[in-house]
């Protein structure tokens, strides 16, 4: 091969390398003219062509360069690389049974047909292939984060874990291998082991913002807050334009209690990165949350004079300000044109709703909502939002879309058969449930005032009771959606009428809620579920004792945002051992308290559907 031809070919692979496949593909057409069937300029044009969308042409360039050279496998793993962009999997297995004839003792070979068996979903042939990669190349990481990633798919933990720490024994340096390691054994509760493994992938290099913010959840739910905070103040120091390790920042200084500007280092950020509208947008919802409202017209206003881009977000937040400032008609013409511009965004549609209940323009309210649910028919803040429009408006059809009688269901949660009694089970659960409150004060972004919340899924901690209990409350679950009705015009019903609803149902959240004196609940939804619950672990004697409404959940009273001084539509008395049910789109809250006593509750989300 010339210089000339040479030189050629690497000027069409660095076209390539940049994105410019068209080019590429040009290129080795031209040097094709010189040289007819030459090998590399054939694979050249066929992964120009590729990346340049020209499918049937790389088709056929692929199978030319097979054809020009059968014996050499890397012609094989390309186009096979090729059908499976394509979904030709049948294709791509024969091409890669072929590659692996030539080159047995390959692992990129038996890589790519575990790759192309991961893409399909068959989890033991995938592993097969991956462990033989791995018999033939263990200092190849990459081979040992897919036999532990199949694992993990295959509901295997522990394989997945011990696959992880056999590729550290070959590759101890490998940083991925120790971050994969520490997802598992996070995954699996073993929250010191999976903090410790995220700090060696993080001192191997691997610096990412995910390894502090998941480095600091996994110190908080070992029960070290402080630690929890350091990880992630560290974090934003090294990664200030991250958004959402801000916020983690920022929730977790709050949450600890520290006697600090919880947003001090989110400030900083925004003036040293001042094009990133996603870090002005967390540090204005944060102020919002924090009580700062006093202060967002400022940091909007200094937003664009340093050269923030206007995004959608932003006008939102800006017509908010304007109406929390008394700008009634300013705040909704700005709404009213942002929603003509994003009629498919759910934001913004929230908020627009929001504002027009504020006002208490309830007919356009609720138009706005039913021309909203007509899309997406299950959007559990607009189906509150209507429902409080339909009150407002005094329209029956609110009865209709919330039966405060037959939509609020209290069951009693059995204690297991190792119990001698209900009581003594609820009294050992809330001495387990209180362990689990790490933090020291309330969630910035939560309902909870006064009290605590537990960190991520409740169920998946390795706590035995716990199991237990998610197993005590699916019989209480079932036993109640035997008594509700279907109807398949309901937004709420309906949901009940599919087959085997009960035996289906999952969990989208599960958390633990510990309120103290003068704790409350500020009324809410809960947006991602369909039923939402309270089960009542243990309770002050001032709330089970006592004569008013202390303590107490209240429904239908819209929150505190809203400005509507609306009486609650039923308040219903907690019981230690009782679990109440009632749809996610209803306003509910916990009504303030005064004991010295706590008052602790399970709350979860159930969705209908595996």
């Amino acid at each position: 091969m010339n210089p000339n031809y040479r030189q050629s070919l690497q000027q069409a692979n660095q076209m390539l390398r940049t994105g410019k496949g068209a080019d590429c593909a040009r290129l080795c057409q031209q040097l094709l003219q010189q040289m007819p069937g030459e090998v590399n300029a054939l694979q050249l044009l066929a992964l120009g062509q590729q990346q340049s969308r020209d499918f049937v042409g790389a088709d056929a360039s692929f199978r030319a360069a097979i054809s020009a050279a059968p014996q050499m496998p890397q012609g094989l793993l390309a186009y096979a690389a090729f059908l499976r962009q394509q979904e030709r999997f049948t294709e791509a297995e024969k091409t890669l049974r072929k590659a692996a004839e030539l080159a047995p003792g390959s692992p990129e070979v038996w890589n790519a047909l575990a790759r192309l068996f991961y893409q399909q979903g068959t989890w033991d042939e995938a592993m097969r292939c991956t462990l033989k990669a791995t018999d033939i190349a263990p200092q190849m990481p990459a081979l040992w984060e897919l036999a532990a990633a199949i694992a993990q798919k295959q509901h295997n933990a522990p394989d997945a874990i011990a696959l992880c720490r056999k590729g550290i024994g070959h590759n101890p340096s490998a940083p991925r291998l120790h971050y994969s390691l520490a997802q598992l054994l996070r995954q699996e509760c073993d929250f010191a082991e999976a903090a410790d493994a995220y700090e060696h992938a993080q001192q191997l290099g691997f610096d990412q913002p995910d390894v502090y913010r998941n480095r600091a959840e996994a110190l908080l739910d070992s029960g070290d807050i402080d630690a929890a905070l350091a990880c992630a103040d560290a974090g934003v120091e090294r990664f200030p334009g991250h958004p959402l390790l801000q916020r983690t920042a920022a929730q977790l200084s709050f949450s600890s209690g520290a006697k600090r500007d919880h947003l001090e280092k989110l400030r900083v950020a925004v003036r040293h990165e001042p094009r990133n509208p996603a870090l002005w947008q967390t540090l204005i919802e944060l102020m919002k949350r924090l009580g700062q409202e006093s202060e967002v017209e400022q940091t909007l206003l200094e937003a664009q004079r340093m050269g923030c881009p206007d995004t959608t977000s932003l006008q939102v937040l800006g017509a908010l300000d304007m109406a929390q400032r008394g700008q009634k008609t300013k705040a909704l013409d700005r709404l009213q044109r942002i929603s003509k511009e994003n009629p498919d965004d759910s934001y913004v549609q929230h908020y627009f709703a929001m504002q027009l209940l504020r006002y208490k323009n309830a007919e356009r309210a609720e138009t706005l909502c039913s021309q909203w649910l007509a899309k997406v028919p299950y959007d559990q803040t607009l189906l509150a939002y209507r429902g409080t429009a339909l009150q407002l408006l005094g329209d029956p059809r609110e009865a209709w879309l919330l039966d405060y009688d037959r939509m609020v269901v209290p069951v009693k949660v059995p204690a297991p058969p190792e119990f001698s009694s209900r009581e003594a089970y609820f009294k050992e659960l809330a001495r387990v449930l209180e362990g689990l409150h790490h933090s020291n004060a309330q969630p910035i972004e939560q309902s909870v005032r006064g009290g605590t919340q537990t960190n991520g899924f409740l169920f998946r901690l390795k706590e035995q009771l716990l199991r237990g209990l998610e197993t005590q409350l699916q019989l209480a679950i079932a036993q109640a959606l035997q008594t509700l009705p279907t109807d398949e015009d309901h937004p709420f019903w309906c949901r009940n009428s599919r087959p085997n609803v009960a035996r289906d149902l999952r969990m989208a959240g599960a958390w633990s809620v510990r309120l103290r004196d003068q704790g409350y609940h500020a009324n809410h939804i809960h947006p991602e579920g369909w039923i939402s619950s309270a089960l009542y672990v243990s309770l002050p004697n001032e709330v089970q004792q006592g004569e008013g409404t202390e303590g107490h959940i209240q429904f239908g009273r819209p929150m505190r945002e809203l400005g509507l001084d609306l009486a609650p539509r039923r308040i219903v008395k907690p019981v230690v051992g009782t679990l109440v049910l009632f749809p996610s789109y209803m306003w509910h809250g916990t009504l303030p308290f005064h004991s010295d006593q706590s008052r602790i509750t399970v709350a979860f989300d159930l969705l209908p559907g595996a």
